[in-house]
C-alpha cells in the first residue's frame, strides 16, 4: 500500500515536472518566435525607414543640384551677356579710337600736301592766274587785289620792273601780270599773316576770300573727311568695276 501511493506520488511529481518542462518550453518557443517576429518587424521598418530618409536625401540632393543649375545657368547669361556688352564696347572704343588715330593721320598728310603745293612755284602760277581770270573785273568801275604771301613777294617786288626778276621766276611771273596781262582794276598786294596761299580780295565791299592752305584744307577736309571715315566704316559701296559709288 505505502508502495503504491509511493509510486503514484513520485508519477504524479514527474508528470507535474514534465507539465512545467514542457509549458516552460513553450514559452520560450513562443518568446522566441515572438521576438524574432518583432526583430523582424522592426528591422522591416527600420529598412523602409532608411530607404525613405535615403529618398529623401536623394530627392533633397536632387532639387539642390537643379537650383545650382538653374543658378549656375543664370550667372553664366548674365555673366556671357555682360562680356558681350564688354566686347561690344571695347571693340566699339577701339575702333572709335583706330578712326581718330587715322582721322588725325589723314588730316595732317592732307594739310601737309596743301601746303607743299601752295609753295611749289608752278602750282602758285596756275592757281594765280586761274584766279586772277575769275576774279578780274568786268570793267574798272570794281577793284580786286590779289594778296601774295610775304615769302613769295614783298612790296619793294612789287614796285620793281619786269625786267628787273629773273625770268622764269614766281616774282617774274607776277610782275609781267601786273604790268599788263589783266584787265584794268586787278592789283597785287603783300598779304600780313604769314600764311601760305593767295587771297583775293574786293576792295570796294570789303570782302575777302582766302585760299590759304588752313582754309582749303578746311574745305577739303569738309568734303573728303566724312567720307574717309564711311570708308572706314565699311558704308562705301564699291560696285562691280571697282568705283566707289556715291555716299
Amino acid at each position: 500500500m505505502a508502495l503504491a501511493q509511493t509510486i503514484q506520488s513520485r508519477t504524479s511529481q514527474n508528470v507535474i515536472e514534465g507539465t512545467e518542462s514542457a509549458g516552460i518550453d513553450s514559452l520560450i518557443s513562443r518568446l522566441r518566435d515572438d521576438g524574432i517576429s518583432q526583430g523582424r518587424n522592426q528591422a522591416q521598418e527600420l529598412i523602409a525607414a532608411a530607404k525613405k530618409q535615403a529618398s529623401d536625401i536623394v530627392a533633397a540632393a536632387q532639387r539642390e543640384a537643379e537650383d545650382i543649375l538653374v543658378k549656375a545657368k543664370q550667372e553664366a547669361d548674365k555673366l556671357r551677356a555682360s562680356s558681350q556688352s564688354a566686347i561690344a564696347l571695347a571693340m566699339r572704343d577701339s575702333l572709335l579710337q583706330l578712326e581718330n588715330g587715322l582721322g588725325n593721320e589723314f588730316r595732317n598728310k592732307l594739310i601737309n600736301l596743301i601746303k607743299g603745293m601752295l609753295v611749289d612755284t608752278t602750282f602758285l602760277q596756275r592757281l594765280i592766274l586761274e584766279v586772277a581770270g575769275k576774279a578780274a573785273p568786268a570793267s574798272s568801275a570794281k577793284q580786286v587785289e590779289l594778296l601774295l604771301p610775304p615769302e613769295i613777294i614783298s612790296l619793294d617786288d612789287l614796285q620793281r620792273k619786269p625786267e628787273q626778276a629773273a625770268p622764269g621766276t614766281l616774282m617774274h611771273f607776277v610782275l609781267t601780270l601786273g604790268g599788263g596781262m589783266l584787265r584794268d582794276g586787278l592789283t597785287f598786294g603783300v598779304a600780313d599773316d604769314g600764311e601760305p596761299g593767295i587771297r583775293v580780295r574786293l576792295v570796294d565791299d570789303d570782302v575777302r576770300i582766302d585760299l590759304t592752305d588752313s582754309a582749303l584744307s578746311e574745305l577739303l577736309l569738309s568734303h573728303l573727311l566724312p567720307r574717309f571715315r564711311a570708308l572706314l566704316r565699311g558704308k562705301v559701296v564699291v560696285d562691280g568695276v571697282g568705283r566707289e559709288a556715291p555716299v
